[in-house]
C-alpha cells in the first residue's frame, strides 16, 4: 500500500463537484469552508484489522484478525473536531445549542470533549448541511486503516512505546504530576497534562494528528464484542447492540496497553465525558 504524506499548503475552500474532482488526490488537504475541518484524502487500500498473535497485547474483542479492502479514497479530518469548530455549529444555530464544558482546560484548537455520539451525530448533520456534502463519522474499519497509515505494528510510529510523547498526548509524566493514577506514566513528558491544541504532535503517515491518544474517538458502529461476521469492506457494522458505539484511539489519561492502533471500547450512545471527541470524514461524490 502506498503512504502518502498530506499536502503541506491547503487547498481554498472547495464545494460539490468541484471539490470531489480536485481532492480525490491522495495526500490533497483541504477545507469546504473557512470553519469547516480541514480534511486529507487518504488512498484506497487493502489492510489487516484487528491484533494479531504477535506482541504483548491482544484481546478477543479486537479479532479475529481479518482484510478489509477501502475500495475508494475518502477524506478525513487532520485534526480531531475542536472547540471552536463546536461552537460554529452552535453560534449557526446547530448542534442542538450544547455547549459542552472544557473542564477548564481552554477552548478553542483543543479538541471538543464532553460530547456524545448523539451530539457528534448532530455535528455532522449541521456541517453536511452547511456544506452541502456528505460529512460522518468514521466507520470502525476506516478508523483503524487510518490510524495504521500503512503500518502493520501496534501503533503508526512502531511499537515503540518511548517515542509517544513524539506522537500521542497519552498518559505520562505530565499527566502524572496532575492526575495521579494507579499504574505507571511512560517515561517522558509532553508538557500536556490533559488534552493538548490538536496538531501538537507529529502526524502519521497520512498526514493526520492525534489519531491515538489526546481523546477517544466515536466511530458510526454498533458495538460487537469480536469481529466474527465483520464487513469486508471498510462499512460500518449497524446491527448488533447499537446502543453501545465503538470508541477508538485512547486518551490523554491513557497508557501504551490502551494507545494501539487495533485497541478498541464501547460507549453509550448519550456518554459524554472529558475524554471523548471526534474526528469526521467526508465522501467525495
Amino acid at each position: 500500500m502506498a503512504i502518502v504524506a498530506a499536502a503541506a499548503a491547503v487547498t481554498p475552500p472547495l464545494g460539490g463537484l468541484h471539490a470531489a474532482a480536485a481532492a480525490q488526490e491522495a495526500g490533497t488537504v483541504f477545507r469546504d469552508c473557512s470553519g469547516c475541518p480541514e480534511m486529507a484524502v487518504v488512498p484506497s487500500g487493502t489492510y489487516a484489522m484487528g491484533s494479531s498473535d504477535a506482541g504483548p497485547w491482544r484481546y478477543r474483542f479486537e479479532k479475529p484478525r481479518h482484510t478489509v479492502t477501502i475500495a475508494a479514497p475518502f477524506a478525513v479530518g487532520v485534526h480531531e473536531v475542536t472547540f471552536a469548530q463546536w461552537d460554529a455549529c452552535v453560534k449557526a444555530g446547530g448542534c442542538e445549542g450544547y455547549r459542552p464544558g472544557d473542564e477548564g482546560w481552554g477552548r478553542g484548537r483543543r479538541p471538543v470533549i464532553n460530547v456524545s455520539w448523539v451530539d457528534a451525530q448532530g455535528y455532522v448533520q449541521w456541517l453536511s448541511r452547511e456544506t452541502g456534502e456528505r460529512y460522518r463519522l468514521l466507520s470502525e474499519a476506516e478508523w483503524e486503516y487510518v490510524a495504521r497509515a500503512g503500518r502493520p505494528e501496534a501503533r503508526p510510529w512502531g511499537d515503540s512505546e518511548a517515542l509517544q510523547c513524539r506522537y500521542a498526548n497519552g498518559f505520562d509524566r505530565a499527566g502524572a504530576d496532575r492526575y495521579p493514577a494507579d499504574r505507571g506514566p511512560v517515561d517522558c513528558a509532553d508538557g500536556h497534562a490533559a488534552t493538548a491544541p490538536v496538531g501538537s504532535f507529529q502526524p502519521n503517515s497520512f498526514g493526520l494528528h492525534d489519531v491515538l491518544g489526546n481523546v477517544w474517538e466515536w466511530t458510526e458502529d454498533c458495538w460487537h464484542d469480536s469481529y466474527s461476521g465483520a464487513p469486508a469492506d471498510g462499512s460500518a457494522w449497524q446491527s448488533g447492540d447499537c446502543s453501545l458505539r465503538v470508541l477508538r484511539g485512547g486518551s490523554w489519561i491513557n497508557d501504551p496497553e490502551v494507545l494501539r492502533s487495533a485497541n478498541r471500547d464501547g460507549g453509550r450512545v448519550g456518554d459524554r465525558d472529558r475524554d471523548i471527541g471526534f474526528r469526521v470524514a467526508r465522501d467525495f461524490r
